[in-house]
């Protein structure tokens, strides 16, 4: 991911429930569904070490579904 980062392409993931991150700075206002929209970093070992810079990370609750999706 660090790779495709590195020539200025952006990209979209699923977060699994176990990543290891630091909440780097936040968003106040948000759209009605988006509960949280933060920038993060890593802090697992080997994770920070393969992706050491921040990225953002988007919480997103499914009325419909009834559940949250973490981008």
């Amino acid at each position: 991911l660090y790779r495709i980062h590195l020539t200025d392409s952006f990209f979209v993931v699923r977060a699994k429930t176990n990543l290891k991150y630091k909440t780097v700075k936040w968003k106040r206002r948000m759209p009605k569904n988006i509960t949280t929209d933060a920038e993060v970093k890593l802090t697992g070992y080997l994770s920070g070490k393969k992706y050491p810079e921040s990225f953002r990370l988007v919480r997103y609750y499914d009325e419909e579904d009834d559940r949250e999706l973490t981008f």
